[in-house]
């Protein structure tokens, strides 16, 4: 049993620099899908080719049947062993191949809603842009009209004063003229109080010298 073990030992040993030694277990780029799954047909083929020989060589090796059954149960344990833990890697794969699957669904919605937002954004800049647009031109436009109603209320404005200034100048004309005629009128009624006076200082010495005359007549009559 010591020398199966250790003949088992050996199969192991040459079996695993065996495997170590096939190129299709090295780290490499992989190439497209196709030419990878025909690449990795032809690599199996050949690792099996190899395994079998390399096995058949270490049976052959062995003198008993009960060696070579042993070595082959050995193998078979190792395979075994080997299987199980593939099978452990291929879930913890298969796991993080879901994990990065929901992952990249996630960020393919996440992208998806970024994508949307920015289209949301464009179309709000771009409305706001024309609202920008027709905003500034109604501005301009209550600018313009407000700069004309101003112009027209100066012109009026302006008109006015014109009018109210030729008003006033009419009316100085018009008082310079009133003031004119009030002074010769006071002078004539002055002329007439002058006059009037007159005439009455006359009537009164008239009147005075006709009752003197009548009484040196009356006395120079004879008695």
């Amino acid at each position: 049993m010591e020398e199966t073990g250790m003949c088992g030992l050996g199969v192991k040993a040459d079996m695993l620099q065996s495997r170590e030694e096939i190129p299709g277990r090295e780290a490499r780029t992989d190439p497209p899908d196709g030419q990878q799954d025909s690449e990795c047909n032809r690599n199996k083929e050949k690792t099996l080719g190899k395994e079998v020989l390399l096995l058949m060589q270490a049976l052959n090796t062995l003198s008993t049947p009960e060696e070579k059954l042993a070595a082959l149960c050995k193998k078979y344990a190792d395979l075994l062993e080997e299987s199980r833990n593939v099978q452990k890697q291929m879930k913890i794969l298969q796991k993080k191949q879901a994990q990065i699957v929901k992952e990249k669904v996630h960020l393919q919605s996440e992208h998806s809603k970024a994508i949307l937002a920015r289209s949301k954004l464009e179309s709000l800049c771009r409305e706001l842009q024309r609202h920008n647009k027709t905003l500034k031109e109604e501005n301009m436009q209550q600018a313009r009209e407000e700069e004309e109603r101003r112009k027209e209320a100066t012109a009026h404005f302006q008109i006015t004063l014109n009018e109210i200034q030729a008003q006033l100048e009419q009316h100085d004309i018009h008082n310079a003229k009133l003031r004119q005629e009030n002074i010769e009128l006071g002078e004539k009624l002055k002329k007439l109080i002058e006059q009037y006076a007159l005439r009455e200082e006359v009537k009164r010495f008239l009147g005075l010298d006709s009752s003197l005359s009548a009484r040196i007549f009356h006395h120079s009559q004879p008695k």
